[in-house]
């Protein structure tokens, strides 16, 4: 009988002409992650300069009416850096492995550009290592932590073509607790474009 039901309240919901599905896509983006800001990181002697680093990934779309759109990403965004720590030359890399879930809500102000608002939840596989010879540094632990973020952006589509680009800017906190380092949250703000196919 649950089962029924379940099936049945699916049933309606893609019926519905309020919350039809008005279309799918996947797509590419990238961009820079800035001012990421990891205490465990500030507080580390290496002094690793994260105001920026690269970010690429991989997302899909699912729209609804009224202008709603369910947006699912992957995402890597990583940073390298040599140094020098007591005469001994080492590497520092640390990753940020993601897969997120957002809600958009799109302004239906112009046809082919629709500005948009939302926010969404994250999984975030954190690791930090270095590679040295006889190096005792004592950086952040690897992590799996939930993360928030708010977004706003901008979509371009024009009628004729089948992608759109969009523009975003969004900003992150992930609960982290570094408790050997005494320090929690990590909080980063993302500039990522990219371009949407539609079927």
């Amino acid at each position: 009988m649950k089962k029924v039901l379940v099936l049945l309240g699916l049933l309606v919901l893609c019926a519905s002409p309020v919350y039809a599905i008005t279309g799918v896509g996947i797509g590419l983006r990238g961009g820079f992650v800035q001012n990421y800001d990891n205490p465990g990181i500030d507080e580390s002697p290496i002094g690793l300069d994260l105001k920026e680093m690269p970010m690429l990934g991989f997302h899909a779309t699912l729209g609804f009416i009224p202008l709603i759109e369910l947006e699912g990403s992957a995402e890597m965004a990583w940073k390298k850096k040599e140094f020098t720590y007591e005469t001994v030359k080492a590497e520092f890399t640390v990753r940020d492995l993601s897969f997120n879930v957002t809600a958009k809500y799109k302004f239906n102000l112009v046809p082919a550009v629709k500005p948009y608002i939302g926010a969404g939840l994250g999984w975030h596989w954190l690791g930090y290592s270095v590679s040295g010879d006889g190096m005792a540094i004592t950086t952040p632990l690897d992590e799996n932590r939930l993360g928030y973020h708010g977004v706003g952006g901008i979509a371009l589509r024009i009628p004729a073509l089948p992608f759109e680009l969009f523009g975003e800017y969004r900003y992150t906190h992930i609960m982290t607790k570094q408790e050997e380092l005494d320090t929690e949250g990590t909080n980063f703000s993302t500039i990522l474009g990219g371009i949407t196919f539609g079927f």
